[in-house]
């Protein structure tokens, strides 16, 4: 076997050219960082890898430190080192910058996932935590997947109970199911393997028989047409606000099948849950799109070489907004922009940085109360979430006389004792398939999971 053939091989396997280049990369720095080339400071310039964010929170901006100019500097003479002392140093620099690159830089990640897609890879493992493998969907988008079995009979009972409990307070509850990229006609990868839709499915059946009420949003989906991966980011495991904004109307349209008893203070009547029509009008907002912009959670660990970037729409209210929000330590209080929106996140230009999806809401938040002070007579809600509701919260919050949101990963308190504050004529509680897997989501009360005989003659009766 001759070199021609040897190196006409190695360029049409692709493989074992992005093996070879991504040795070339590393060898490359090192020998700079040895040579003194590069420094191992200049060679390592600008790729900071993110820890990535599990729970969407906001990332603060960070600055460089400035050194003092000394004007005696440049006359000094420069001391001269003998070479061992010279090449022992550089030795060590090419060390800390090839294991700084192995595991620290954004450039690296940007040409690992470029290799990875040169060589037609389809799965990108995280060995040190395998739920955060990224998965490529033969449609293109990228995903996490989930084999985590839950346990629908406990979770069932964990929200027929909490139904127990607000009937006593005259307050309906509404189960919402989010729906996820993965569905049942999706294609993954050969050998990948998801188990978040059945466990949904089961949590429904068992919902069905316990006789609490569901709005399966995935269903809402598929009715409204198109391409599934229409709903979502490419890059990111949540739904864009065109998902979101059309699971809000099939929202809107359910909760009118609904009765609240309003509060004594606006008359002792019953009346349907009816949110305010005005802003499930596509026209109520201007929408604009940044082309480009978002490098979301799956992306950031694989690089936009791999899947490329997605674009990022924003809908700001066209008519005046006055909110009240108190998320955060002082309340933010005026128009949309200035509240439930944060055009702050937008300003990031590392996109590995930056979570543009938190210009929805602000990120996730232990406990939330959104006051809506042009719609006084409008309903209150109290909705348990997880971090799809970001996209969910800026409707609700404009259609909502208050909105007040729990999210049981931070959420310490007492929920009922909550309940009782915020006096809600429905609760929702909305949640991905993937949330299922863990009982975190199902702690808000404080009795077992596991259903009793009890429970069960009591929801036979019902």
């Amino acid at each position: 076997m001759n070199w021609k053939y040897k190196l006409k091989r190695l360029l049409t396997d692709r493989f074992a050219l992005s093996a070879a280049l991504f040795l070339l990369v590393i060898t490359v720095g090192a020998f700079s960082a040895l040579f003194g080339v590069l420094d191992n400071a200049t060679a390592c310039a600008g790729f900071v890898r993110p820890t990535p964010a599990k729970h969407d929170p906001s990332l603060p901006h960070q600055e460089a430190a400035s050194r003092p100019f000394r004007a005696e500097a440049l006359n000094a003479s420069a001391p001269v080192e003998p070479w061992p002392e010279r090449i022992s140093k550089k030795t060590a620099a090419a060390e800390d910058a090839v294991q700084d690159a192995l595991t620290d830089q954004h450039l690296l990640i940007q040409l690992y996932g470029g290799f990875q897609a040169l060589s037609g890879r389809t799965v990108v493992e995280d060995h040190a935590d395998p739920t955060y493998s990224v998965a490529r969907l033969d449609s293109g988008p990228l995903t996490f997947t989930s084999d985590g079995v839950s346990d629908p009979a406990a979770q069932a009972a964990v929200l027929k109970r909490f139904q127990h409990a607000l009937a006593d307070r005259d307050i309906p509850l509404l189960y919402l199911q989010s729906p996820s990229k993965i569905t049942g006609d999706s294609s993954l990868p050969y050998g990948v393997t998801d188990t978040s839709n059945r466990n949904a499915d089961a949590l429904l059946a068992a919902l069905e028989e316990a006789g609490v009420d569901y709005l399966d949003f995935r269903q809402t989906l598929r009715d409204a047409g198109g391409s599934w991966d229409d709903w979502f980011y490419v890059t990111d495991h949540h739904w864009n606000q065109e998902g979101a904004f059309t699971a809000f109307l099939a929202l809107c349209d359910k909760l009118e099948d609904y009765d609240q008893t309003l509060s004594v203070s606006r008359g002792d009547k019953r009346r349907p849950i009816v949110l305010d029509k005005r802003w499930q009008q596509r026209e109520s907002y201007e929408i604009s799109t940044l082309p480009d912009f978002f490098l979301g959670s799956q992306g950031k660990r694989v690089g936009a070489l791999y899947a490329g970037m997605d674009d990022f729409s924003l809908w700001v209210p066209k008519s005046p907004t006055l909110l009240r929000y108190t998320a955060t330590d002082p309340a933010r209080h005026g128009d949309a922009e200035d509240t439930i929106l944060y055009p702050e996140r937008l300003e990031e230009t590392d996109p590995f940085s930056g979570n543009p999806y938190t210009y929805y809401a602000g990120g996730d938040y232990s406990f939330t109360r959104i006051t809506n002070y042009y719609n006084p007579q409008g309903p209150r809600v109290l909705l348990i979430r997880d971090s799809y509701a970001c996209a969910l919260t800026p409707y609700l919050a404009y259609s909502c006389s208050e909105l007040a949101i729990m999210d049981p990963r931070y959420f310490r308190g007492d929920f009922l004792t909550y309940v009782n504050w915020v006096k809600p004529d429905v609760v929702l509680v909305m949640y991905t398939p993937g949330a299922l897997r863990t009982d975190d989501f199902f702690s808000f009360l404080s009795q077992p999971a596991a259903p009793s005989k009890g429970d069960v003659l009591r929801w036979k009766q019902d």
